[in-house]
């Protein structure tokens, strides 16, 4: 008994540990950016705050960027993977089977193998140094299809069997029984996509060559950002996803719990 109580008691400290190495770098980040410097006398000073909102919005911009990039990209890819997941799933064809192995093979890809056809291809499409170019990858990426298709096989054959009584109309189908069995996991998949495309740097510096049109991912990637500035510009960065994850909290975790039982 006496044992079991000291193992509960070191695993709750390490544990306790380790969340402390976890967060001190963010509450560092949030300190600098409010001017405290610790070798030096406290202050306090939401300059950096203000020049991110109001005097240097060059940051502001590639923030606003990243928005619509990360944005753009969930919104197109629950539109390409919520129909492409039911295909996979519970329409039967000859080769289903073979084509759901290759997105499974695109998705275990390293970006960098898949990073050279992307230039290429907005190259040739005349979307190069544009937000297209971010864009268009992030809606047809194969981890949000991977993903809906694992969860969408949970959905009841007999509640498709009752619907296709009434009706053929696909849409008709995938909104009324299908999107509402399936929303924990379209949540899921709409954060963990956003988050991709909002932490982004290796794609945006080989497909853009603009300052202008960079997101801030990649401006705060620079050892320039060191300042007041950078840091006021890195707490907002991280902000949006934080409370992403937090407000669907439990969509998230109900639909990777889905995803582990398939």
């Amino acid at each position: 008994m006496v044992k079991r109580r000291i193992v509960k008691i070191t695993f709750s400290v390490v544990l306790i540990a380790l969340a402390v190495v976890m967060v001190l770098p963010i509450i560092f980040t949030v300190l600098c950016s409010i001017g405290i410097d610790f070798n030096e006398e406290i202050t306090f000073s939401l300059e950096g705050y203000i020049d991110f909102f109001v005097w240097k919005p060059l940051y502001l911009k590639a923030y606003l960027r990243s928005v619509l990039i990360a944005g753009a990209a969930m919104f197109g890819t629950l539109l390409v993977s919520i129909p492409a997941a039911y295909i996979f799933a519970k329409v039967p064809f000859r080769g289903r089977n073979f084509l759901f192995y290759i997105y499974i093979i695109v998705m275990m890809m390293p970006f960098q193998v898949t990073l050279l056809p992307q230039y290429i291809v907005s190259r040739y499409l005349n979307i190069y140094d544009t937000l297209y170019a971010m864009i268009l990858p992030g809606i047809f990426a194969p981890f949000s299809v991977f993903l809906l298709t694992q969860i969408t096989k949970s959905v009841p054959g007999e509640f498709l069997e009752a619907v296709r009584l009434d009706t053929s109309n696909i849409f008709v189908v995938l909104t009324k029984i299908v999107v509402p069995i399936i929303r924990p996991g379209i949540v899921c998949a709409a954060v963990l996509v956003f988050t991709d495309q909002w932490n982004l740097v290796a794609e945006p510096i080989v497909l853009m060559e603009t300052i202008e049109n960079y997101p801030l991912a990649v401006l705060l990637s620079s050892s320039a950002t060191l300042n007041l500035l950078g840091f006021a510009a890195t707490v907002v960065f991280m902000l949006l996803p934080i409370l992403l994850f937090g407000f669907f909290e439990d969509e998230i975790t109900e639909g990777l719990g889905e995803y582990r039982l398939k």
